[in-house]
């Protein structure tokens, strides 16, 4: 049963187990305990609907010259289904869902390897195998299957990769309104859960020995407090939140018991994505044979193919995990001229451009480049306006339908995810200034070490060759880290670690039950505890999966006895 307003709670509720933060972690764990028959309380900051001064509460400072120093607030969502709301995947024709891929990670992703002393999980992909499972059908309907031979069809070929070190790998979608709408349903039918909006927990609180957790004090947008005490926290409410509410508990504080080691908020990665290169097709028509890369419906599912190593290749070139989509572009795309014209747009704007005349000798002698460049970024906008099909990008589907017009592609951009490297410098901090509830701000310092740009280059040149060698075409590369046209991302969507699932309290946050090392009954879900960022798969599913076998833990603890998986399958 909803309370919409916490105004109308007591000063304090007790209850079995308090759920911090109402997105796809939280009410996953919320979900799955709603069959155990202890009282469920789930708190979240937001409300409903998105709400401006919630929002405003997730203000936050990016320092980093990838990244764009508002990008925190840009990849979070303040309101009951997280960043579920914000979801951009869809396809035309399509519906008004929007989506996520359902990918889950490669064995390699949660290996240790002799050459990333930050990496190795303490648990693998065999472990997570099962839960992986029950999370896709309990969030898609539909089992996971991400072998390629189950979705090629007539008029959906694979590449001719011909057994090469670049294989394809198949990802499915799931909808974010499974999170922001049906769980709500659900939690509001059952009498023993209870969800409370416009609470944000501004402290965890521990007893006399600090080895557990005795309080959450909430506090509302109109400045009043009310405190939680529970069996069992599970602090769910972001990559971001998840550290800085931590770091705001007495118990969890750099030194303190849940914090011995200072790692809460360290070791914080992501995989950015961005443009490495382009590929000129050696056959024209190829681009109306790809269909399998594009996001579109086989039945019900909603499927894309993506390119990737395959794993030993990566065992043995020692490389971070890399996967790319294909986007059909129109002619001029990745050209010297659009980089040119990239540059002296940023220098039209008083930034500072290297060598400003070779890039205007770039276009003085490639003119019709130029030009259809000018003419693309023009009908795009328009595109973007007007929400026409020909609108395509990375997040954006639909261009192998038949109806689609293909006739202005020339080339295919490859759109890459790239695996991070932890490092525990790259870090969320506090800072001296305060949000409108009280709670000292956070700055998230993410710098993309010269050893991981070197590594990438290394697969982009493995990834080049093997576009020419099966004939495909001839790929360009786009990407470089030293110019002033290097990616910039506008958004922090997926940050990962900074609680880290660790063995070792020494080297992480959380044990592979993903409870606070040192602390009895506090839990953290979401993608803070990964370990290492996973290679270039969305982290959804594995958030899910996580927060399902979490879930199970919980009910283990609170009644003594093994869960007995019940998920029920999203409608």
């Amino acid at each position: 049963m909803p309370v919409e307003d916490a105004r109308r709670s007591p000063r304090t509720v007790s209850t079995d187990v308090c759920v911090i933060g109402a997105g796809p972690a939280g009410l996953t764990v919320a979900h799955e305990c709603l069959d155990a028959g202890f009282r469920i309380l789930v708190l979240e900051g937001g409300r409903y609907e998105e709400d401006a001064d919630a929002q405003a509460l997730a203000d936050a400072t990016m320092e980093s010259t990838f990244y764009k120093t508002d990008a925190i607030a840009g990849g979070r969502r303040r309101q009951f289904g997280g960043t579920a709301t914000s979801w951009a995947h869809v396809t035309k024709p399509g519906t008004d869902r929007v989506y996520a891929r359902t990918l889950p990670g490669e064995a390699v992703d949660f290996e240790r390897k002799s050459w990333q002393p930050t990496s190795g999980w303490p648990i693998g992909l065999d472990d997570l195998a099962p839960w992986y499972e029950r999370a896709h059908v309990t969030w898609t309907g539909t089992s996971m299957d991400n072998e390629v031979g189950n979705w090629v069809g007539p008029t959906t070929p694979e590449l001719p990769l011909q057994g090469g070190p670049l294989i394809t790998r198949m990802a499915q979608f799931g909808a974010g309104d499974v999170f922001s709408h049906r769980y709500r349903d659900d939690l509001s039918a059952a009498p023993q859960a209870t969800v409370m909006l416009d609470s944000t927990v501004v402290s965890l609180d521990s007893d006399g020995d600090g080895q557990r957790i005795r309080r959450a004090t909430v506090r509302r947008s109109d400045g009043s407090t009310f405190t939680v005490t529970a069996e069992v926290f599970v602090l769910a409410g972001g990559g971001i939140e998840n550290v800085q509410t931590l770091l705001l508990s007495e118990s969890t504080r750099p030194g303190a018991v849940g914090n011995r080691h200072d790692n809460v908020g360290r070791y914080v990665t992501d995989h950015p994505e961005f443009r490495m290169g382009t590929i000129v097709p050696s056959d024209r028509g190829l681009i109306d044979r790809i269909g399998l890369y594009d996001m579109h419906y086989v039945g019900d599912s909603m499927v894309n193919g993506l390119l990737t190593l395959r794993e030993d290749v990566k065992r043995e070139h020692e490389l971070l995990n890399t996967g790319a989509v294909l986007v059909p572009r129109p002619a001029g795309f990745g050209t010297p001229a659009e980089r040119s014209l990239r540059s002296l747009r940023l220098q039209a704007r008083r930034k500072p451009v290297e060598d400003p005349y070779r890039h205007t000798w770039s276009l003085i002698t490639a003119p019709a480049d130029a030009a259809a460049v000018v003419r693309s970024q023009l009908s795009q906008r328009a595109a973007a306006r007007d929400s026409h099909p020909r609108g395509y990008a990375w997040y954006l589907g639909g261009w192998s339908r038949p109806d689609a017009d293909r006739s202005g592609f020339r080339v295919l951009e490859v759109h890459v995810a790239a695996e991070q490297t932890p490092h525990r410098d790259n870090q969320v901090t506090l800072t001296a200034d305060r949000d409108a509830l009280g709670r000292q701000k956070v700055r998230c310092s993410l710098e993309w070490a010269p050893d991981d740009q070197e590594n990438l280059v290394r697969g982009m040149t493995l990834f080049q060759a093997e576009i020419a060698r099966a004939g495909i075409g001839r790929f360009d590369p786009w990407i470089d880290f030293t110019t002033i046209t290097h990616p910039v991302q506008t958004g922090f969507h997926h940050p990962m670690g900074g609680t880290r699932m660790h063995e070792d309290p020494a080297l992480g946050v959380v044990d592979a039950d993903c409870r606070v090392h040192g602390l009895d009954n506090l839990y953290l879900a979401g993608s803070s505890v990964f370990t290492t960022s996973l290679g270039y798969s969305n982290p959804t599913l594995t958030v899910i999966a996580l927060a399902t076998r979490l879930a199970d833990h919980v009910k283990e603890v609170l009644t003594g006895h093994p869960a007995v998986a019940v998920g029920i399958p999203a409608s």
